[in-house]
């Protein structure tokens, strides 16, 4: 799908990231330690697609069926890797750290899959995947869609890191305005949820939504691309298994991600600063920010580890 842009009033920057590497930002040089989602597949055909990442502009073609890619900036120059996985195009500038994040349900039998409408915003990537980590600010941002009272305390099963991944299980409630069950009278409108946060060092998040009620797991890869220090491309894939091949359910899906973005990007937009910080001494954390508080210390150790190899375009 073509890229939604959004052109809210110009943000303030703060220059602060040019004296700490804890602060991650969208051109930060460790990050060319990672992969990043540079385009879709559809979007690379054999004649040139020119995209953005890290402020640096790379040349995509399709040649014999695979992608290759060049440095726009630097003539000859090319990615340490490329690949396509998800219907997504991935590059790494520079030899990653961690691999593409798993994605276990894309094309598994019994889950329809699809990619929501691609978004272009202001907010940086790092920002955009700590606030998915977050399901504390549901009740509040998504009333409009799936938030509930009953899922303003926030209780998280511990946090596990596993390498270069940290992840965490939430039992939480979540209104299932799109159970078919729920207009009848047979399910409640209100239901128990099992949430499964994974963030990866990278810009990704991968997300299961398992649903005790219906029996239903929804599963979402979030991957957010920073093209340049003022702007982010967001992709979003969904995959469920209880919609049994109905299309129309499916777009109304696709619709339903749509405006859960939209909720977000209507508080995030406001931001004064489009950096975040690694170090989590710097900001005012509670409970429920246990697992972007952990997010937030991998990608410190992973900017320890990969600045000193990373080098600036």
């Amino acid at each position: 799908m073509n890229a939604v842009f959004r052109n809210p009033e110009p943000l303030p920057r703060t220059p602060t990231w040019r004296e700490n590497h804890r602060v991650l930002h969208n051109t930060s040089p460790f990050m060319r330690r990672a992969w990043h989602v540079a385009a879709t597949s559809e979007e690379v055909r054999e004649g040139a697609t020119v995209v953005e990442l890290l402020g640096e502009s790379w040349n995509l073609r399709r040649i014999d069926g695979a992608v290759t890619a060049r440095a726009c900036d630097q003539p000859g120059a090319e990615p340490f890797e490329i690949a396509e996985r998800y219907g997504l195009v991935w590059l790494a500038p520079e030899e990653p750290v961690a691999p593409i994040p798993d994605f276990p349900w894309w094309g598994a039998p019994g889950f329809d899959c699809a990619a929501t409408t691609s978004v272009v915003t202001p907010v940086s990537a790092g920002q955009l995947v700590d606030n998915f980590l977050d399901a504390a600010h549901f009740p509040f941002v998504h009333t409009a869609t799936f938030g509930t009272d009953e899922a303003s305390e926030v209780h998280d099963r511990g946090i596990e890191r596993d390498g270069w991944t940290i992840e965490s299980t939430f039992d939480t409630w979540y209104r299932n305005f799109d159970d078919p069950l729920v207009a009848t009278g047979d399910h409640p409108a209100v239901q128990p949820q099992e949430l499964t946060k994974r963030g990866h060092a990278s810009l990704s998040v991968v997300l299961r939504l398992g649903f005790p009620v219906t029996g239903a797991t929804f599963g979402i890869l979030f991957c957010c691309t920073p093209q340049t220090a003022e702007r982010t491309r967001i992709h979003k894939l969904i995959a469920r298994d209880d919609l049994g091949g109905d299309v129309a359910r499916m777009v109304a899906t696709i619709a339903d991600e749509d405006q859960i973005l939209q909720e977000d990007l209507a508080v995030l937009e406001r931001y004064e600063s489009m950096v975040l910080h690694l170090d989590p001494r710097v900001e005012v954390h509670t409970k429920a920010d246990r697992l972007s508080v952990a997010w937030r210390r991998l990608m410190a150790d992973f900017s320890e580890l990969a600045a000193p190899m990373a080098t600036a375009p």
